[in-house]
């Protein structure tokens, strides 16, 4: 009967230390909670993420029970002017900027200003009957190479009156002029006959170069002009440059 009792006492022990060792093993496998980061605090970037060609790298999205999201798109400017592209996740929308552009064929000297010209007669007034003509150069003083292109304006002008000439039909030609060149351009004008009444006798021919608005003062060489201020296709007119 002793021996029957000691044994059923040590079949509680081992019972008791077997109930202990479960709810111990039980305790060390319980679920933990709270958020859960990456070695320096920054969640790894989500699914997707990506840096444009040339473009800003996005942020990663917020740390929050172990994920990340955040969503945008981005763009920037290759170093050869061309705007790359990608996505990226909480990305800033980049900046792109074009490279320079070049004229076709190659670079086009820049147009002549006024105040690079020098303006003097090539021929004051000849030819032979009615029918005149007087040329005007203009000179290139810029020290740089420029081009000419069109008509220039022309007013016959004398104290009390003054006439600004029409221009041909003629198609102008572009004229680039190295420094210290000239380009012509021809006022024809219709002398009056015994009968012509009307008549107008400039001082000074003001000259605009094309696409300019300051003028230059030539002195008039060729007297009597006919009136025609009024007419559709009158006898004095004037050319392009470069004609």
């Amino acid at each position: 009967m002793s021996n029957r009792r000691r044994n059923l006492r040590k079949t509680a022990a081992a019972l008791t230390g077997a109930a202990a060792l479960m709810a111990l093993l039980t305790a060390c496998n319980g679920t933990a909670t709270g958020s859960v980061t990456s070695d320096g605090g920054t969640a790894a970037p989500a699914a997707g993420d990506a840096t444009g060609n040339g473009g800003s790298t996005g942020s990663n999205g917020s740390t929050g029970s172990g994920s990340g999201s955040g969503s945008g798109s981005g763009s920037g400017a290759t170093p050869a002017g061309n705007a790359g592209s990608g996505s990226s996740t909480g990305g800033s929308t980049g900046s792109s900027t074009s490279g320079g552009s070049s004229a076709s064929g190659g670079s086009v000297a820049a147009a002549c200003q006024a105040s690079g010209l020098g303006y003097s007669w090539a021929d004051p007034g000849s030819g032979t009957g009615q029918q005149k003509h007087a040329v005007v150069a203009l000179t290139n003083k810029s020290g740089h190479s420029c081009t000419l292109y069109g008509f220039p304006g022309v007013d016959l002008v004398n104290s009390g009156q003054k006439w600004s000439l029409q221009r041909t039909n003629a198609t102008p030609k572009r004229v680039t002029l190295a420094n210290g060149a000239s380009a012509n351009f021809t006022i024809t004008f219709l002398v009056p006959a015994q009968d012509d009444s009307t008549t107008f006798t400039p001082t000074t021919v003001v000259v605009t170069a094309p696409d300019q608005r300051t003028s230059y003062d030539l002195p008039w060489h060729g007297g009597a002009v006919v009136l025609q201020d009024g007419a559709t296709h009158p006898g004095t007119y004037v050319g392009p440059v470069g004609e």
